[in-house]
């Protein structure tokens, strides 16, 4: 969710400046705040998942209102951020701010079509990237529904296939369960709904991804890259689409890594300089390994528990 800000301020005319980073720091409040509201809007449902039912939140070991009031100091920290950072269409992080809250406390349980809320979820995780630029291009829009539809399909084929079978005991439904997927012993069943709809929104991704690098006269570089990260990413997609049974897990969304290296080739493609994205990208990758390091620290520590003296 913090990726977009920077990459919005990289592919900006004005180009990439500090400001970047400081917007990078509020899109990780914005981050957080986007957990914490999952986790107190889900805590009943979480409380009946064995896998959960041990989180700080679920257990009763953190209170719901300090919880709360977390998300409230997050979305606060965001919202001054727009208020105070330059950005040229700050109505654009308004709705990503809107929509986030939205997607994390009402999306299950919403009369919107789970598809489409999951596809404005996507949206509210793109918006930044067209935030800042003065007059985005058809190119600009063309690279943001790509990133979205990546997002999206993260967000269905990674979290409703984990989700699964703790969605129906509670009685949700989400895109997961809407277009055919059910748990079994061996695994999560598919249905031709859901294999359809993935493979048509990787075409869609790919066309407007190479849109984007034809129209903004794209040299050999990033369209060749692009083009090879689509193709690599059609052997994982087939065989996710063709199984008739996915085991809920990492390896099930590693189809997307071609299109989300295809998403970034076109970024940088936009970008005046590609450097920019470049560095923006590293920084992003940077923070993501002290956040893996990190968790596996706490892990290793909870694991120990209490030490007795």
């Amino acid at each position: 969710m913090s990726a977009p800000f920077l990459l919005g301020a990289a592919v900006s005319p004005t180009g990439a400046s500090m400001t970047a980073f400081v917007w990078f720091g509020a899109g990780l409040a914005l981050h957080g705040l986007s957990c914490a509201s999952n986790d107190i809007a889900d805590r009943e449902f979480d409380a009946r998942d064995p896998r959960r039912a041990n989180r700080p939140l679920t257990s009763g070991r953190v209170p719901v209102r300090h919880a709360v009031a977390l998300s409230v100091l997050l979305g606060a920290l965001f919202a001054l951020a727009v208020l105070t950072l330059p950005s040229e269409h700050p109505s654009l992080l308004w709705a990503s701010l809107a929509l986030t809250v939205w997607g994390n406390v009402r999306q299950k349980r919403s009369s919107v079509p789970t598809p489409v809320s999951d596809l404005l979820w996507g949206v509210s995780v793109v918006a930044p990237l067209l935030a800042f630029t003065p007059v985005p291009t058809i190119g600009h829009v063309a690279t943001a529904a790509a990133l979205a539809l990546v997002v999206t399909a993260f967000d269905v084929s990674g979290g409703d296939v984990k989700d699964l079978a703790a969605d129906l005991r509670n009685g949700l439904r989400t895109s997961g369960i809407v277009l055919g997927l059910r748990p079994t012993p061996q695994g999560i069943s598919t249905s031709p709904a859901f294999r359809l709809t993935m493979t048509v929104g990787y075409a869609m991704m790919g066309a407007l991804c190479m849109m984007t690098l034809i129209t903004h006269s794209a040299g050999s570089p990033p369209l060749l890259a692009a083009a090879a990260a689509l193709l690599a990413g059609v052997v994982p997609l087939v065989r996710y689409t063709l199984a008739r049974v996915l085991l809920p897990g990492g390896r099930s969304v590693l189809f997307l890594l071609g299109p989300f290296v295809a998403v970034l080739c076109t970024t940088a493609a936009l970008a005046p300089d590609a450097v920019q994205v470049s560095r923006a990208m590293a920084v992003v990758a940077g923070v993501t390994v002290a956040a893996i390091l990190g968790r596996l620290f706490l892990a290793q520590v909870a694991r120990r528990g209490p030490t007795v003296r």
